[in-house]
């Protein structure tokens, strides 16, 4: 199941412009199947073979002293989407943290998803929180993902 599962791991990565190696994917893999990040999944099948996948995890929420759910990763394979897969997924996510006594289901995604977007949009509340990144080590002066950039 491994390696059906990376296939489709890859693919997600490469669309959002991220890359994973066989090394990181089984580390990845070995937390899912262990729980020993905490760190869950659930997989769509067709005709036996995984066409999508969702990673979440419990992140507690210290203004209000809960736990929620952060949805990580939602990847349906290209051939299968428009079929409300992702919508499914996301809502049995959410079952999953209602029965946990996890107080939200949160994600997120790129700007440019905007077919994601109408789907999300449609079954949650936009969020106004901005999202930022630091990479560990990289003062941000010397990010070269700031070049430019005020």
């Amino acid at each position: 199941m491994f390696d059906a599962w990376f296939a489709l791991y890859a693919r997600y990565a490469h669309e959002i412009g991220e890359h994973v190696d066989e090394r990181t994917a089984r580390t990845v893999w070995q937390w899912l199947l262990s729980g020993s990040h905490r760190v869950a999944g659930i997989v769509l099948l067709h005709d036996a073979a995984i066409v999508g996948f969702a990673h979440y995890r419990p992140f507690p929420r210290t203004l209000d002293a809960n736990e929620a759910c952060y949805l990580d990763d939602l990847y349906v394979a290209q051939e299968h989407r428009r079929k409300g897969l992702a919508q499914r997924m996301i809502e049995r996510i959410g079952e999953i943290a209602a029965a946990k006594g996890w107080s939200e289901v949160r994600w997120v995604t790129t700007q440019s998803n905007e077919g994601a977007q109408r789907i999300y949009d449609r079954i949650a509340e936009r969020s106004d929180l901005v999202t930022y990144r630091m990479q560990r080590g990289v003062p941000a002066a010397a990010n070269p993902t700031r070049a430019g950039k005020p």
